[in-house]
């Protein structure tokens, strides 16, 4: 059985009615804009919506990002979580409750939902994805580039990662994994703050000694209500 993997996808402007840009123009701006932002930290609402379940899970919290060093969520209470999540490892931590998980995991791979597509470069995602861009309908002043599995085993995987990404900036407003079985995370960013220092508590992130651990990562697989 799969077993899920984020963390968690991070990134001229036409008038209205004037024909979309180049895709390849588009790629490069994004990438560009994904180079120079070294650091990014953000407000965030992550909604996850399960296949088998009526509601919808809706968590809130701040985002923090290190190219692709890492990308670490910080989520509100009642929400006793922090996930931090690099390309080795993937840690949750509950304070509160005073236990974690680490699983390593060698380097990421094309797409993986570790990153939701952030901090990848679209010309890398391109590799194994069929990008399509649009004017985005449901969220202002973005170009939405909707990213279809190219290979059987992604097919097997998921169905689509979707970006949002802003016409300014070139950085990525929302960001959507759509998993085969129907379960979608769906990642909104607020006001972002660019290169500007991050908390050494983020940048130093370690489990506090002594917290028992278990060998495992289940916030994927958590059906949350």
């Amino acid at each position: 059985m799969f077993r899920s993997t984020l963390a968690l996808c991070l990134l001229a402007l036409p008038l209205a009615g004037q024909p979309l840009p180049p895709l390849r123009e588009v790629v490069e701006q994004f990438d560009a804009a994904q180079a120079q932002a070294r650091t990014l930290q953000c407000p965030f609402t992550l909604t996850i919506r399960r296949a088998l379940l009526k509601a919808p899970s809706v968590t809130r919290g701040t985002m923090y990002l290190q190219g692709s060093d890492f990308a670490h969520f910080a989520f509100q209470p009642p929400e006793d979580l922090i996930l931090h999540l690099t390309p080795k490892a993937l840690i949750s931590y509950s304070p509160g409750a005073r236990e974690g998980e680490l699983m390593k995991i060698g380097f990421i791979r094309n797409a993986d939902r570790r990153f939701l597509g952030l901090g990848q470069k679209l010309s890398y995602l391109s590799d194994s994805f069929q990008i399509t861009l649009s004017e985005a309908k449901d969220a202002s002043n973005t170009w939405f580039l909707a990213l279809s599995p190219r290979t059987f085993f992604l097919r097997k995987r998921m169905q689509a990662l979707n970006l949002w990404v802003d016409k300014d900036t070139w950085l990525p407003r929302q960001v959507q994994w759509v998993e085969r079985s129907g379960d979608s995370w769906f990642l909104e960013m607020g006001a972002l703050k660019i290169n500007q220092p991050l908390p050494s508590s983020v940048t130093g992130f370690k489990l506090p000694e002594g917290i028992p651990l278990r060998n495992e990562f289940s916030f994927f697989a958590m059906r949350r209500k």
